[in-house]
């Protein structure tokens, strides 16, 4: 499963990276109607947002599940405990935290979402960040977990990658 989900990620964030532009999926913005699976989705990364900016550790507890893995843009990878604890000490701050756009995908009969799309953060005495990010939820019996999350900064073009 984990293997599975590894390549799942890869692909994914391989077409993010240089493919963005042809995604169609709905977005935060003149976004089409959803399903009552992406809208309650939809929910709880709002939930995710608000607790990571009020520093909510029993929120993201339950939010998150116990086999979490998350990859910050620079690349260093944390797990649920390590991510919680530099938020519970303060090691970030963050004064902003939101979602611009949200791409989902619904895959296993509905089981697991790929959630992907871009971000604004800020943390308190930093510029803005503007990334991309790519979360996998999945469906278990109390309910929807976030399981990954990787971030990505998006530079100015004169940074541009070879998948240009």
């Amino acid at each position: 499963m984990k293997v599975l989900a590894a390549v799942l990620v890869f692909f994914v964030v391989q077409s993010l990276g240089c493919h963005a532009a042809a995604a169609q999926s709905s977005t935060t913005r003149n976004a089409p109607a959803r399903s009552a699976t992406e809208s309650a989705l939809m929910a709880l990364e709002k939930q995710r947002a608000d607790a990571i900016v009020q520093r909510d550790i029993p929120a993201l507890q339950r939010l998150m599940d116990r086999y979490y893995r998350h990859v910050e843009s620079r690349g260093r990878v944390r797990s649920k405990t390590e991510l919680l604890t530099a938020l519970e000490r303060g090691d970030f701050r963050f004064q902003t935290y939101y979602n611009d756009t949200a791409e989902i995908q619904l895959l296993d009969g509905g089981k697991t979402a790929i959630v992907a799309g871009e971000f604004h953060s800020q943390e308190e005495g930093r510029k803005v960040f503007h990334g991309r990010y790519v979360r996998i939820w999945v469906l278990q019996r109390d309910g929807w977990k976030n399981t990954f999350h990787q971030g990505t900064e998006i530079r100015a073009a004169a940074d541009r990658s070879s998948c240009d």
